[in-house]
Order: structure tokens, then sequence, then C-alpha cells
């Protein structure tokens, strides 16, 4: 990749802006968390953080403790991507999300959509999606494969585990 350079100021508060043509390329967003690291020589480097190995171990426990309340196949994604997925789904596990799950998991709300109609191969009829979120934003969803709609019950009880893997997600 070809190096580019500008030039910014350090302002009297010790800030420094991103170009937004930086921030475009390297698809930083708003509450992004952000390494800044000091080298030998003066060098300073800024680095966009990926938090789905954090998400992947936590979400990963969420999905161990609802599997004893639960026969249903489970998963963990992060924006765009599968990153652990229990029972018949489990050949999901490193694959991309289809468009209209991507969509589905960045919202700040749950959501129930027909596997064959968003492109997902699976056994089951349904994924429902609850997002994995905190103060900063969308860090995934939890997803629940069902042959039916899952009822209230279920939807409060995985409404309340992701939102707990969501504070979780905020300590990193």
């Amino acid at each position: 990749m070809e190096e580019t350079g500008i030039i910014r100021r350090l302002d009297a508060l010790g800030r420094v802006v991103i170009p937004r043509e930086f921030r475009k390329l390297n698809r930083i967003e708003v509450g992004d968390p952000l390494e800044i690291r000091a080298k030998e020589g003066g060098e300073i480097v800024i680095r966009k953080v990926d938090l789905s190995a954090q998400l992947k171990t936590v979400g990963a426990l969420a999905l161990a403790s609802l599997a004893s309340y639960t026969d249903k196949s489970l998963a963990v994604c992060s924006q765009d991507t599968w990153l652990e997925v229990s029972g018949g789904n489990g050949a999901l596990e490193g694959e991309e999300l289809p468009q209209a799950a991507a969509e589905a998991v960045n919202g700040q709300k749950s959501c129930v959509k027909r596997c064959n109609e968003i492109g997902i191969q699976s056994r089951n009829e349904y994924v429902a999606f609850y997002p994995v979120y905190g103060d900063t934003g969308v860090f995934g969803a939890l997803a629940v494969f069902c042959d039916e709609q899952p009822d209230r019950s279920e939807t409060v009880l995985m409404e309340t585990v992701a939102r707990f893997t969501g504070k979780s997600m905020q300590n990193f």
C-alpha cells in the first residue's frame, strides 16, 4: 500500500484531527476504539482496534449459558462475520454475513428474518438477531436459528443476554 501523509497541527488540548479521507478509507466511525502506540524514534502509530476476538470470547460465554435453556442453534456474529455458531449451522462459522443480515445486525433493534430470504444457508426457517451494543455503537449480535418465530419469553431472555454482553464489551 502506498503511504500518504497530511500534516495536521496539535491543538491546545493535545488533539489531532484524523482526516476524513483516512477515516473513510479505514472505516473509522465516531466511537470506534483506537490504539495509540509510541515507537522508538518518536513515531506514533494510531490504529483501529478490531473487537471481534473479544466479542467471540464474551459471546461464546453467553452462548454457553444460553445453551442449557434451549435446544436451538445459537450464534454470535460481528457486524459482518459469523464468529461462533453452535448446532447444525456450524458451517457458517467464519463466513461473511449476507448484506441483509449485516443490516439487521447493525440496527439496535431485535428482528427475525427468514433464512432463505436473506441468503443464509440453514436447515432452520428463521434466524432472530439480538444486537450486542453499548454506548459507542453496535459490536455485533447474538442469533438464534429456529423453525418458528421466537416467543416473548425467548425474546426477553435473548435481549437481556445481548444487552449484558454489550455492557461487558464496553470494558474492552
